[in-house]
């Protein structure tokens, strides 16, 4: 029977069926022979006479940090305030989506806390000119809900922000019965109260909900060369250059320079990507 790899526990996989029963399977001897990395989020064939784990099925994406597999869509959760908003951040976090070709969503929480130096219509419109749809919630006024729900019903969803957000609370109130669903899967995976310290999938409605643990840094594995392909704000237009290895600094004939200077898009994605580009490494210095 197929499902879907929900939590790993030493060698252990939980398997979400297609008739949605949980069951624990472990690997067969020649997946353990072979060394097949068996990751949350791997569709699986599981033999329930003898509760093993018999293939995994071919990915159509996966995620390094955090470690998941076969995502719809990866939502990005950042705070206004309290940790504070940080384009830089978020532009790192839509740049590692794009490095495994996942559809983005922003969610922009703490809308009750933000204060005047944060413009949120700013942002919104800052990012809806890189393709990308950012939903505001509150936690108080539950502002947003309802459009969350929506936009990842029937998906596989995976969360990600910084520590302190508020992914685990949103996760909580997205479905009225999910707090009481977390405590069942918590009990059932051995983990007792609910604590996000790896990847778990949770089922919701017909997809899953991936609560990932929260970060403190974030490093992207590219280098310097690369980063264009993947950044919000280049990927799309950087094959119109003069040059084919500009890296849109100082090159002359930067199709990405003249963009910014039009007012097409926002400086500000522009001076992340340059900080970004100082902090990676090129291929030269590797050795």
């Amino acid at each position: 029977m197929k499902g879907k790899v929900i939590a790993t526990i030493g060698g252990v996989y939980d398997v979400y069926l297609e008739n949605k029963q949980l069951v624990k399977v472990s690997p067969k001897g020649i997946l353990k022979h072979k060394k097949k990395k068996i990751i949350v989020g791997d569709d699986v064939e599981v033999n329930l006479n003898d509760n093993t784990l018999d293939d995994v099925l071919e990915r159509k994406n996966m995620l390094i940090r955090p470690r998941i597999s076969n995502i719809d869509l990866g939502v990005v959760v950042m705070s206004l305030a309290k940790p504070n908003y940080s384009s830089y951040l978020l532009d790192k976090f839509l740049t590692l989506l794009n490095l495994s070709s996942i559809e983005p969503l922003i969610i922009l929480t703490k809308t009750d806390l933000v204060g005047e130096d944060v413009n949120v219509n700013k942002i919104i419109n800052q990012y809806s000119l890189l393709g990308v749809k950012v939903l505001t919630y509150s936690k108080v006024t539950k502002e947003g809900l309802e459009e969350i729900k929506e936009a990842i019903k029937g998906k596989v969803i995976a969360f990600m922000g910084q520590t302190g957000v508020g992914k685990s609370s949103l996760i909580n109130l997205i479905d009225e019965d999910f707090s009481r669903q977390v405590g069942e899967f918590s009990q059932a995976l051995g983990r007792g109260k609910h604590q996000t310290k790896e990847v778990v999938l949770l089922p919701y409605l017909d997809g899953f909900i991936g609560d990932t643990p929260g970060f403190s840094s974030l490093e992207l594995d590219i280098y310097k060369e690369d980063l264009a392909n993947f950044f919000p704000l280049i990927k799309d237009h950087y094959t119109n250059c003069r040059y084919s290895n500009c890296l849109h600094k100082n090159e002359p004939g930067c199709k990405i320079k003249e963009l910014i200077e039009q007012g097409k898009f926002d400086n500000e994605n522009y001076q992340n990507y340059l900080q970004m580009l100082d902090e990676l490494i090129a291929r030269k210095d590797r050795y």
